[in-house]
């Protein structure tokens, strides 16, 4: 029965629709809904640092990160971190040439139009992070499949996943994009300039994503920088150090539009692409990790953390 009733849920529009509240409600405990954002924020924190959140002080970087979670509120956020909404702000800010060019917007899953799409592209979630679906060969989606995913990706959003606040009451919905790929049909490396009060302090690099991921640092002026920040498993990084690539000719421009972006901030990260001469804008995130990635070696965390001004705590 239970199998039975698993299928239905996952394979049908009516079971999805019927079984919906006892999934959610599975899943709010599941994710300890039921706890406060402070509870949940410092209940993870401890499980992954193996110490507690020093609220009253906060000195390192993931530390800050996760105070910003709950005490931080600049309404721009909620425009910033809205994979549709931070469009307009883009375009407006520095231009709309910068944006990857948008096929469709579909408020459900099953409003999604494979026949009124190119034959690459990609569908993403705009209230999460991470919840994408590449399309190289449109001819060989399983529709039925895409749609059973999208539909269980846009019934919990971000928030619920890790109390960041920007992402809390968003409406969902589904954006099919233009699927960037570089000369050899690689997904392009991605870089992260990591932005605190409108300066470029880090650039990260992710390489190989769908192969063997690697990910390196460098400083503005382009020296590697000697630290692994990522994940861990088993006593590993993730996703550890590669091999040095070269600057994108494009650097300095693509450091003035991460500035110009993260000027209102006191600390984000803005994720740019640089392919075929074009430079186009990937998305804005406050909280790289969640504020859950190690540092090794962990004085990074910390010389990090200090160049990250708290500003006044808001009331939530």
């Amino acid at each position: 029965m239970k199998t039975r009733l698993k299928r239905l849920h996952r394979e049908t529009e009516w079971g999805f629709a019927l079984l919906s509240p006892v999934v959610r409600f599975r899943e709010w405990i599941r994710r300890q809904g039921y706890l406060s954002d402070r509870a949940k924020i410092s209940r993870d924190f401890q499980q992954v640092f193996g110490r507690p959140l020093d609220w009253a002080a906060p000195r390192t970087l993931n530390e800050k990160l996760n105070w910003m979670k709950r005490y931080y509120r600049n309404p721009l956020q909620k425009i910033a971190v809205d994979k549709l909404a931070v469009r307009d702000h883009v375009a407006a800010r520095v231009g709309e040439e910068f944006l990857i060019p948008l096929y469709a917007v579909f408020e459900r899953a099953r409003d999604i139009r494979l026949d009124a799409l190119a034959d690459a592209f990609v569908l993403k979630v705009n209230h999460g992070s991470g919840q994408n679906w590449i399309v190289r060969d449109k001819s060989k989606v399983d529709a039925a499949a895409l749609c059973r995913q999208f539909r269980t990706w846009m019934a919990v959003g971000q928030y619920a996943a890790t109390r960041e606040w920007p992402y809390q009451g968003m409406p969902p919905r589904i954006l099919a994009e233009a699927l960037l790929l570089d000369d050899v049909g690689r997904l392009p490396m991605d870089y992260k300039f990591h932005c605190f009060a409108g300066r470029v302090e880090t650039i990260q690099v992710d390489m190989d994503r769908e192969e063997a991921h690697r990910r390196n640092f460098y400083s503005p002026d382009w020296c590697l920088q000697p630290f692994v920040w990522s994940e861990w498993e088993a006593g590993a990084p993730l996703w550890p150090n590669g091999a040095e690539v070269p600057p994108p000719a494009a650097l300095p421009e693509m450091i003035r539009l991460a500035e110009t972006l993260s000027a209102d901030f006191p600390y984000a990260r803005i994720d740019l692409y640089a392919l075929r001469n074009r430079i186009y804008f990937g998305e804005i995130t406050f909280y790289h990790g969640s504020g859950f990635e190690h540092f090794s070696p962990p004085e990074w965390d910390l010389a990090f953390g200090e160049r990250l001004a708290l500003p006044s705590a808001a009331t939530p």
